[in-house]
């Protein structure tokens, strides 16, 4: 009788883990604001998800009911602005979603360089997966400039995301 109890909890066990796919995906984001920019008042930048992941989803059979984990594994960031990143003193990346008014930060570069390119360290710790299952979904670009700045600033973001499925 014990011998049978544990095949059927051994056989259950399997059976619960269930087959899981991982991938990634980079997305080309794009950061804009026209300005002004006040000294240590930090200025969000803001970019809705939304088409760049369906081609994804749909590539791997998947709904936001299959998204099991996500998190950022890579965070560059960009600017064609002549005077780099030199007019801001950091930068903070955020996630989030639809109705929750709680943001999840995802990256951090502080200081920021004068150089017009950088690569942040993502919070490898940030489980994204709440985010990613909402309908509505937001990256954050904060920004906190040394002095004020009247002029636009533009920047470039290249993230890649890695996903866990569950099938």
């Amino acid at each position: 009788m014990k011998k049978i109890l544990y095949l059927m909890s051994a056989v259950l066990l399997f059976s619960a883990c269930g087959k899981q796919t991982k991938d990634s995906i980079t997305l080309d984001i794009t950061f804009k604001s026209d300005g002004p920019f006040f000294e240590s008042s930090p200025e969000s930048l803001q970019h809705q998800l939304a088409e760049e992941l369906t081609v994804f989803m749909k590539q791997h059979n998947a709904t936001e009911a299959n998204i099991k984990a996500v998190k950022l594994i890579s965070a560059s960031f960009t600017t064609a602005d002549s005077a780099g990143f030199a007019d801001f003193n950091s930068l903070i990346l955020n996630m989030m979603a639809g109705g929750d008014s709680k943001a999840k930060e995802i990256a951090v570069q502080n200081p920021l360089s004068k150089e017009s390119s950088f690569s942040a360290q993502p919070a490898g710790d940030a489980d994204l997966s709440e985010h990613f299952k909402s309908k509505d979904k937001f990256l954050v670009c904060d920004l906190t400039p040394k002095a004020d700045r009247e002029s636009p600033f533009e920047i470039k973001a290249k993230l890649t995301f890695e996903f866990t499925f569950k099938d």
